[in-house]
């Protein structure tokens, strides 16, 4: 008969099919997800930047999003911008590479200053140091000193005492850095950058603790000396 001469069954095709639901379905809600741990960080941002204006949205279907907040006019701070980069929870034959490879959502975050900052430096976790991803302009004009921040070993990188008394007063203020993995100060930029791992909850609570030290530093309230109670555990002093 023409039906069974023309339609044999075919398990390939069933479960070519039943591999392109799976991946559709797994395309949505990878997408939903992600966009839904973007909303609440930003969230989390808002509560510590609390901006006149903002704008926020997807990069390209990538995974990524941005939020740019407008600080208060009083605040010396002109502009923030923020750059998360997800997993691609959308595409799963990918997912598990991603994990080994990138392991953790990441948030970028850029604050505009409205004058120039005189100090240079970098705080940034000993294990982000050594990844590909890492980059220390004029490293080797830095000096370089290794601390301990919480439970975890940082590297100072600057080229003043002053630099290095203001990332060792943050320390000292911050007991646990949790998951902040490199604060870089770039005078020729007029920004501070802060790199961190995404995860909910947190990140507005510390990035509230180092926005609140960095614009005391830029109004001048800060302290520039290293609390006397910080054990000097370096094996090196900056010049």
């Amino acid at each position: 008969m023409f039906g069974s001469e023309h339609a044999p069954q075919h398990p390939l095709f069933f479960i070519l099919a039943l591999i392109s639901v799976v991946l559709t379905i797994g395309y949505f809600w990878g997408n939903r997800l992600n966009k839904k741990l973007f909303l609440a960080v930003h969230d989390e941002l808002i509560g510590v930047i609390k901006p006149e204006d903002q704008e926020y949205g997807a990069i390209g279907g990538t995974g990524e999003y941005y939020s740019n907040f407008t600080p208060p006019k009083e605040s010396p701070v002109a502009r923030v911008d923020a750059k998360f980069s997800f997993l691609p929870r959308h595409l799963w034959p990918y997912l598990p590479i991603a994990m080994l490879i990138e392991k953790y959502d990441t948030l970028l975050i850029a604050l505009q200053f409205k004058e120039k900052p005189r100090l240079e430096g970098h705080l940034i976790e000993t294990g982000y140091a050594k990844s590909r991803k890492a980059k220390i302009p004029f490293e080797d004009q830095l000096n370089e000193v290794k601390v301990t921040w919480g439970k975890h070993n940082y590297y100072i990188y600057s080229k003043s005492k002053k630099m290095h008394a203001r990332f060792k007063e943050l320390i000292h203020n911050i007991s646990e850095p949790a998951v902040i993995r490199h604060i870089a100060f770039i005078p020729g930029q007029k920004k501070c950058f802060i790199f961190l791992v995404i995860k909910k909850g947190q990140v507005g609570k510390e990035v509230e603790l180092i926005y609140q030290r960095i614009l005391s530093l830029l109004s001048g309230a800060g302290k520039m000396e290293i609390p006397p109670d910080v054990p000097e555990d370096d094996e090196t002093s900056p010049e």
